[in-house]
């Protein structure tokens, strides 16, 4: 027991929750919390950021490619709303994202008294970004709030939450003990459900399996093939099977010939995913009658389905129930089944190759030789990206970053760094377009402050591109998307750091080489005409 104020309270209740990293930009207002990270430095890292939404971006990045809690802190006012951004990408894509915020001494908050940051309703703004949204009103609640925005990430479905604390709560001192709670276990399906659910699989003549992000961390290809059911996944859900896996139908969901399959089978079991109108071409997919979903909390029905069996689980201990209930034996399928899946998707994989710009998959052969398979890609909203999500194969679980959902200009960038942070094991590319990168280019310094050995490579066409192709599909002009750059290369090494335009794929590959090698980051610009 021990006396402490109410940032250092904050440090030591992230430390006891395993956090190691956390990303912001210190102000007037959160001092407290920085002083007593300067004292416990050796046990937590703070990474410095230029910009509250790269804060929030890389905390985002972090999740994604750790599996673990992204935090960021930002001060009242402009720092909470610089953040919501990047809340909003993560509630969308259900990353867990804990942003800690001060707020105005207690006795003016919410109040109109003109006072140095202030934000009227300060909550009621994160309440449409966030799952979990409070302020913290004593010193001595401080731990307990965190324990409790910890444990809903770990336990409820993984949106972002946000905590407030006025800044007389941070400075007032209390003496007390800080013990870590007991670290709740995944949650687990019952013994019925699982026994419901295997007899339904067994019961099936042509099953699917359905993975999104939530079943990142489960063996879906040892239970894909010991039910011997193809498997399609979500953009989140990429590299739950390694997608050179016969069974692996790779990220696919929205393309006909899919709707094909969907139509022919008996069953699809639904892991980790909640069947967004993106992924489910508006709720117009023709799920059969006997859909099985199993899903860390028991959701609202969406889009009208419904369910025939609903599992409240994490996804990993559902799998490793039904596996152990299953024992060493394969299924026997009818294979006209697999192989009219497996021949559609190739049929779509050539029919895609023939249409667009061959620079596209001249770029994505190029980056899918230079990553190993557990390396990261993480891409932006470009059109090199939303070609990647079905036509680029991944190997590993959380080696494909893309935001799907809110759809944020800019997220690569930062969201790469804190993914590079996060696995430092790992190469780690930024892909950005032009438009995009110029979103958050800023915290190529924070890249170079860090020494971190990421690649960013600009796909520049001068304009806003896929903005520019829809607008010509519709309407046979553009308005609004031609823009003028600045020199991407000599911005770069303004921050100093590594950089140079490559002209083509083959300049691409060769310099793709060199950076992942290199000391520190490497941007790299290459011309494209899409």
């Amino acid at each position: 027991m021990g006396v402490m104020t109410g940032g250092q309270l904050v440090v030591e209740a992230l430390i006891q929750m395993g956090v190691k990293d956390v990303f912001g930009i210190p102000g007037v207002h959160t001092l407290e919390i920085y002083d007593a990270l300067y004292h416990r430095s050796g046990e937590i890292q703070h990474v410095v950021t230029r910009h509250e939404g790269g804060a929030g971006f890389m905390a985002d990045g972090y999740a994604r490619a750790t599996g673990d809690i992204g935090v960021a802190l930002v001060i009242t006012g402009p720092g909470v709303t610089n953040a919501t951004t990047p809340l909003g990408q993560a509630f969308s894509d259900s990353s867990p994202v804990l942003l800690i915020s001060s707020q105005n001494e207690t006795a003016v908050v919410d109040r109109d008294v003109g006072a140095l940051h202030q934000l009227k309703d300060q909550l009621s703004v994160t309440a449409g970004c966030t799952a979990w949204n409070r302020r913290v009103e004593r010193p001595e609640d401080i731990p307990q709030a965190i324990f409790d925005a910890v444990r809903f990430l770990r336990t409820q479905r993984p949106r972002p939450v946000h905590l407030e604390i006025p800044l007389d709560v941070l400075e007032a001192s209390v003496t007390m003990t800080v013990e870590r709670p007991e670290l709740q276990a995944p949650t687990a399906p019952s013994a019925t459900a699982v026994e419901q659910a295997e007899a339904l699989l067994k019961a099936a003549e042509r099953p699917l399996i359905w993975a999104g992000g939530g079943a990142l961390g489960a063996d879906v290809k040892a239970l894909a093939h010991r039910l011997q059911a193809p498997v399609v996944t979500t953009v989140a859900g990429k590299g739950v099977i390694p997608e050179d896996d016969p069974l692996a139908l790779g990220n696919w969901v929205r393309a006909d010939g899919f709707k094909d399959v969907l139509a022919s089978t008996d069953l699809v079991l639904v892991l980790g995913s909640e069947l967004s109108a993106i992924d489910t071409d508006k709720g117009t997919m023709p799920f059969p009658e006997t859909l099985i979903r199993v899903d860390r909390v028991n959701e609202p029905v969406r889009l009208g389905y419904v369910p025939r069996l609903m599992i409240p689980s994490d996804v990993k201990p559902f799998v490793e129930a039904v596996l152990k209930r299953l024992g060493n034996h394969s299924i026997s399928r009818r294979p006209e089944y697999l192989d009219r899946a497996t021949r559609l998707k190739e049929d779509f994989i050539k029919e895609q190759r023939a249409s667009g710009d061959p620079m596209i998959w001249a770029i994505l052969d190029v980056l899918r030789e230079a990553l190993r398979p557990e390396d990261i890609f993480v891409g932006d909203m470009t059109m090199l990206s939303y070609r990647a999500g079905p036509n680029f194969p991944v190997y590993c679980p959380r080696t494909y970053l893309f935001p799907q959902g809110f759809g944020t200009l800019g997220w690569a960038l930062p969201a790469a760094i804190g993914a590079q942070l996060g696995r430092p094991d790992r190469r780690v590319i930024s892909i950005n377009g032009d438009g995009g990168f110029l979103f958050s280019c800023n915290e190529l310094a924070t890249a170079v402050k860090y020494d971190l050995p990421l690649v960013v490579l600009i796909l520049n066409n001068e304009c806003y591109g896929v903005v520019a192709q829809t607008q010509k599909r519709r309407y046979g002009r553009t308005y609004g998307t031609d823009i003028v750059n600045p020199d991407m290369v000599a911005l770069a090494k303004a921050f100093g750091m590594r950089a140079e335009r490559v002209e083509t794929t083959e300049e691409l590959k060769a310099k793709l080489a060199e950076g992942f090698s290199a000391k520190g980051p490497t941007l790299l610009e290459l011309p494209v005409r899409f």
